[in-house]
């Protein structure tokens, strides 16, 4: 059996998109080209985008969750964005003021 092939990357941002959140595909789609703007879609910093279901925190939302680090961000826009992929995706640094959760 062929198994599926994936390319390796760093990290994996999944948006909230679910029924309640359909709002949100402009801004992850955003993210997604952001991402790739920023050379992060490839390589060993690549960052996977993907936009996911409900993930049963719909308050402050858009939320997203980042993969290993396991951190969550809430009330997220254009510029919370930008912050993210600059301090945390590009220099290991997540943004503690706009994480609920995951940071100790």
């Amino acid at each position: 059996m062929n198994k599926p092939k994936i390319n390796a990357y760093k990290r994996h941002a999944m948006m909230c998109v679910g029924k309640s959140c359909g709002e949100n595909m402009p801004l992850l789609k955003s993210l997604k080209t952001k991402v790739a703007a920023a050379g992060l879609d490839a390589g060993n910093n690549a960052v996977r985008v993907n936009r996911a279901g409900c993930l049963g925190v719909c308050e402050q939302g858009p939320i997203m969750v980042v993969h290993p680090e396991g951190v969550w961000y809430c009330d997220l826009n254009e510029e919370k964005i930008d912050r993210i992929i600059e301090e945390h995706f590009k220099h290991d640094k997540p943004v503690k003021e706009m994480v609920f959760h995951g940071i100790d």
